[in-house]
């Protein structure tokens, strides 16, 4: 599968850039065959805990990967509804990892989606579920505007775009 991206939004503090966002991760989701994943090193100052990557920054990053698997399939942009995250082992800063997210089932309003964050040994350090609503065509519309897209990225309010997730529906 050739790889392609989603388009990122400048200020935003996960995909966005330090230039315009110096707290920014810059990270980068890539479509996959089974849903989405975007390497994840924790730095100095995402930890609570002396070496360990604060919980939250754990949830950021799952919730914002397992939301961009339902909108590939969908082809719309959700909001997050409901986020449920375990946090299996502690994931220590500096530690590179994979965070994947794959959708799960959708309805006419909303869709669900569940994840987790591994290392390539594949020890688990969190899982999530959670579901996420349909925003509305205008607002949708108003999101995609302000995204900035690079020349493999996924347009996901283009009709024409599939992706081996479309046939499997």
């Amino acid at each position: 599968m050739k790889k392609q991206y989603l388009p990122t939004y400048k200020g935003c503090m996960l995909c966005g850039q330090k230039t315009v966002n110096p707290h920014a991760l810059g990270l980068r989701f890539r479509i996959t065959a089974e849903g989405v994943e975007t390497p994840f090193t924790a730095e100095p100052v995402h930890q609570g805990y002396a070496n360990i990557t604060h919980g939250g920054m754990i949830t950021a990053v799952l919730d914002e990967t397992i939301g961009w698997a339902v909108a590939v399939v969908r082809k719309r942009y959700f909001v997050t509804g409901e986020l449920t995250v375990r946090f299996v082992k502690y994931l220590p800063v500096g530690k590179s990892v994979l965070v994947r997210g794959r959708a799960l089932e959708h309805r006419s309003r909303y869709s669900t989606a569940e994840g987790e964050i591994v290392d390539e040994q594949g020890v688990v350090y969190a899982t999530a579920q959670g579901k996420f609503i349909l925003m509305p065509d205008a607002q949708a519309r108003s999101v995609d505007a302000y995204l900035s897209y690079q020349a493999d990225d996924l347009h996901i309010l283009d009709e024409t775009a599939t992706t081996s997730q479309d046939q499997r529906l």
